[in-house]
């Protein structure tokens, strides 16, 4: 790439207005915080559902039951839970990221409505996510170098959704692989120089901070993902 990572965090806060107060900033929050909120509000109706409409139904129809096996049935629910929750990774992510793509491009306006084109074809981003958070799981778990190494092929996936809402979620990954090849270092290191940011905002305000820091972190990834599209487009052509 020949733009530095240094380059690519000074433009993200140009973008941003250089200021954590401006206006595009302060859109950029509400965008997460938006998400938060349909996170939270998802997450909530599934807990009130399995734990006080599906759990004491199922006691009631099952009968007294060991301590052990209710555990089970306990974890069971959980991680039903979580699956269902797991829907909306796909449409945040290429949500989020619509939003900023659009700010690299545009130059300089934060659109908060671009936002919600990862709801728009929600099926097909809902499959991409769930693979998505499948695949990185599996790699991860069985093998740890190759695991990283993976995820970070597939760091892209979801841009290039938003670029190609007819792409399958395999043709995602392989053309996420595809721009990462020769990249992942980069990018790797890109991410590590957030370690700062991300601990400042962990520690501010409880934790609130981090709404700031996300918009710094994906602007930044969408200014990488335009830089490497760009090139990997004009090699194709050479």
């Amino acid at each position: 790439m020949n733009i530095s990572n240094s380059q690519i965090r000074a433009r993200a806060r140009d973008l941003l207005d250089d200021n954590i107060f401006g206006k595009d900033w302060l859109k950029s929050v509400l965008v997460y915080v938006i998400a938060v909120v349909i996170v939270l509000l998802a997450g909530g109706s599934l807990f009130l559902l399995s734990n006080e409409v599906l759990y004491p139904l199922v006691h009631k129809y099952i009968g007294n039951i060991s301590p052990v096996l209710n555990v089970i049935i306990w974890i069971i629910f959980q991680l039903f839970d979580i699956f269902l929750l797991n829907i909306l990774i796909g449409p945040l992510n290429v949500g989020i990221t619509s939003v900023y793509i659009d700010l690299v491009r545009e130059t300089g306006d934060v659109k908060v409505g671009k936002f919600f084109h990862g709801f728009k074809n929600f099926f097909s981003n809902f499959i991409l996510g769930t693979m998505y958070s499948l695949l990185s799981f599996l790699w991860t778990l069985f093998f740890f170098v190759p695991g990283v190494y993976m995820t970070y092929s597939y760091a892209l996936v979801f841009h290039v959704k938003r670029d190609n809402p007819d792409y399958d979620w395999k043709e995602c990954l392989d053309e996420s692989e595809r721009l990462m090849e020769g990249n992942r270092w980069k990018f790797f290191k890109l991410q590590i120089s957030f370690i700062g940011w991300s601990l400042l905002g962990t520690l501010a305000l409880f934790g609130i901070g981090s709404l700031w820091v996300y918009p710094y972190i994906n602007t930044s990834n969408a200014i990488f993902y335009e830089q490497v599209r760009i090139e990997k487009d004009i090699d194709m052509m050479l």
